[in-house]
């Protein structure tokens, strides 16, 4: 263990306890993970007509129509 963390193990050892809790939640948020972060560099590639979006379950349904 690095001299730092016994350190640290060795500070909160020594924390009165009411000053346990706001440490800990310190601490947790330091572990949690970052959130995922997806570059999507296609997005806003599609050129469609206009109502593309709106007609879209509509062209969905003929595609799969038409693939039986």
């Amino acid at each position: 263990m690095s001299v730092m963390r016994e350190e640290l193990h060795h500070l909160v050892d020594r924390l009165p306890e009411e000053k346990v809790a706001p440490l800990l939640r310190l601490v947790r948020d330091q572990l949690e993970e970052a959130p995922v972060v997806r570059d999507l560099p296609f997005i806003g590639l599609l050129e469609a007509e206009p109502d593309f979006a709106e007609r879209s379950e509509e062209i969905l349904r003929a595609e799969d129509n038409h693939s039986l």
